[in-house]
């Protein structure tokens, strides 16, 4: 049984809870680049690459494993019916949850139903804690994939993280589709459940997938100073601009997005921040990109991922007129580029000196390779009695390309 992941980590949540259920029930799960007899494929469609991508995984697996069984989910089935005939079996998102038992039925092993912790091949747990999106951000099609937003009640939460701290996690992701609303629909919120989280966290930590600054609630920004929350909030920009803001849907605007950066880092000084921003959005001017440019400076993200819109069918902005030429939008993108590079190498510099907590994601001989609660890379070399998954304490001696040197402190 082998799992391959596109997308967000959303899908990658999805996938190690699938790879628990089947290893609680004896199945061997094995890396996606080693034989199989069944073969998932969680797919993305954020945008028509996406979709290409999916396709081209679909061809690139049946070459590997020409007789395996291959199951199809996730975005990209849901944005394009039909469209996947070449696959064995079709699962849309509102069928995830039934793909364990059909694999299961197939191999004639029982559903395991006991607590699980997330079987993933990497160090930290991914666990999904809420789907969806109630949102209808105009470049975005995920929404129609995912249907409205819904929430994990808090008590099974509770119990997948305890079952992953119990497996050995030293780090917890919550993710969601827009994580920010968990709760809504259930009567919560996502500070109190962050709050409940962090009281079971005694040698773990939790770190927070992905929220937008309008979510970012002064309970949540009070919780920053938590010594085990990551003090690391991925948090989508899209534009410096609020006339591209409001074009886009988005329900914040510059000065907000700047006051949220601000109160966090005034609860946890050593708060990173990283984010999306789209460029070349149709309507953008010369003055929308630079107003992208200055709130970069003025944030400093340690991380920006740059990408250039492109219209998707089936979304409101692929009907806009006033688009930006491609010679135009690849130069703001290598500007953006260049901005996020700049902040974030002076983020990296600014870590050197400083003593991080750092869970290891690999280990191989005597070196060693790990995050930070900040969300920086860190190498340690040697790095004796260090495991995956484990949590250390270094200091950071120098910056080394995108990474962190740093050795390792005894306790």
């Amino acid at each position: 049984m082998a799992l391959t992941v596109l997308g967000c980590k959303v899908n990658f949540a999805e996938m190690a809870d699938l790879a628990g259920t089947l290893a609680a029930a004896g199945c061997d799960v094995v890396p996606d680049s080693e034989p199989a007899d069944v073969r998932v494929l969680n797919s993305c469609t954020v945008t028509t690459q996406a979709d290409a991508t999916t396709r081209q995984r679909i061809r690139r697996l049946r070459r590997l494993d020409p007789g395996a069984h291959l199951v199809l989910t996730g975005c990209s089935v849901d944005t394009n019916p039909g469209s996947y005939g070449w696959v064995d079996s079709i699962f849309a998102n509102r069928d995830k949850e039934q793909i364990a038992a059909h694999i299961l039925h197939m191999s004639a092993h029982p559903v395991a139903t006991a607590a699980r912790a997330p079987a993933s091949p990497r160090a930290r747990a991914f666990i999904k804690v809420q789907d969806g999106c109630d949102h209808r951000c105009t470049y975005c099609i995920v929404w129609r994939a995912r249907g409205a937003s819904r929430s994990i009640p808090s008590a099974e939460v509770r119990e997948r993280v305890a079952a992953a701290i119990d497996a050995g996690h030293r780090e917890v992701v919550l993710c969601g589709v827009d994580l920010g609303s968990y709760g809504r629909d259930i009567g919560t919120d996502l500070a109190r459940l962050l709050a409940s989280l962090l009281d079971m966290c005694d040698e773990a930590r939790i770190r927070l997938s992905s929220i937008n600054a309008n979510d970012v609630s002064p309970a949540l920004i009070s919780l920053n100073a938590h010594p085990r929350l990551c003090g690391h909030w991925h948090m989508p920009l899209q534009s410096g601009s609020d006339h591209v803001l409001r074009a886009m849907h988005r329900g914040y605007r510059r000065a907000q997005y700047l006051r949220v950066v601000r109160a966090l880092r005034e609860a946890n000084p050593a708060t990173e921040c990283t984010t999306d921003i789209m460029v070349g959005f149709p309507g953008e001017t010369d003055d929308d990109h630079a107003a992208t440019l200055t709130l970069v400076e003025e944030v400093g993200f340690l991380a920006g991922h740059v990408f250039r819109w492109s219209p998707r069918p089936g979304t409101p902005a692929s009907d806009l007129e006033a688009r930006v030429d491609d010679a135009t939008a690849r130069r703001r993108s290598a500007e953006v580029r260049r901005a996020t590079a700049r902040t974030g190498h002076a983020a990296l510099a600014a870590a050197c000196g400083r003593v991080h907590e750092v869970v290891w994601d690999q280990v191989d001989g005597t070196r060693a390779h790990g995050i930070t609660a900040g969300y920086h890379e860190i190498l340690v070399e040697p790095a004796p009695d260090v495991r995956p998954g484990g949590l250390s304490r270094v200091r950071v001696e120098s910056v080394e390309g995108d990474c962190l040197r740093a050795t390792l402190l005894r306790s």
